[in-house]
C-alpha cells in the first residue's frame, strides 16, 4: 500500500469518526398552556408592557406567548400589539394578585419557532395599580434559556 492511500484512509476515517450530529444547546419545549387560574379570587392589578430583545425579534412570530408568574403560578397572559408601521411588537399585560402578594413578578417567553423557552432576568416587585413599561416605551426583557 502506497503512502498517498495510507494517508487518505486516515485522513477519511478521522473525518468520519470525528464528525458529529450537531446537537440543540437548549432542549425544545412543547407549547405553554398559559392561564391565570381563578383571576376573580385575585382583586388586585399590575399593567405591564414588555418586548422582546433584539436579538430573538428574528425568530418572533404571532404565536410566541409572554406570561407574568408570582411564585411560579402563572398571573399573567400578555396579548401582542402591533404598532401602525408593524416595527413596533409590545405585549401588554394585566398581572393579578392579592392584596398581601410578597412574590416578585417574573416574564417568560415561549418562542414558537424555536421552541424555546426563556425567563427573564428581571424581578419585578408587585404594586397594587402599578406600570411597568408603557406601549412607546415599554421595557425590554433581559432573557435567558430555561433548561426545563
Amino acid at each position: 500500500m502506497n503512502l498517498s492511500r495510507v494517508i487518505f484512509l486516515m485522513t477519511a476515517a478521522l473525518m468520519f469518526l470525528g464528525c458529529s450530529e450537531d446537537t440543540d444547546p437548549w432542549p425544545k419545549q412543547p407549547v405553554p398552556e398559559w392561564q391565570v387560574d381563578s383571576p376573580a379570587l385575585l382583586p388586585n392589578s399590575f399593567s405591564a408592557f414588555i418586548a422582546i430583545p433584539e436579538n430573538l425579534q428574528v425568530f418572533a412570530t404571532d404565536k410566541d406567548m409572554v406570561a407574568a408568574f408570582i411564585n411560579n403560578q402563572c398571573r399573567g397572559v400578555g396579548t401582542l400589539i402591533r404598532g401602525d408601521d408593524d416595527k413596533i411588537s409590545v405585549y401588554a399585560l394585566t398581572i393579578r394578585a392579592m392584596e398581601d402578594e410578597s412574590g416578585s413578578i417574573v416574564f417568560r417567553y415561549y418562542n414558537s419557532r424555536l421552541s424555546y423557552l426563556y425567563e427573564a432576568r428581571q424581578r419585578i416587585a408587585f404594586e397594587i395599580d402599578g406600570t411597568y413599561g408603557t406601549f412607546d416605551a415599554p421595557e425590554i426583557l433581559d432573557l435567558e434559556p430555561l433548561a426545563n
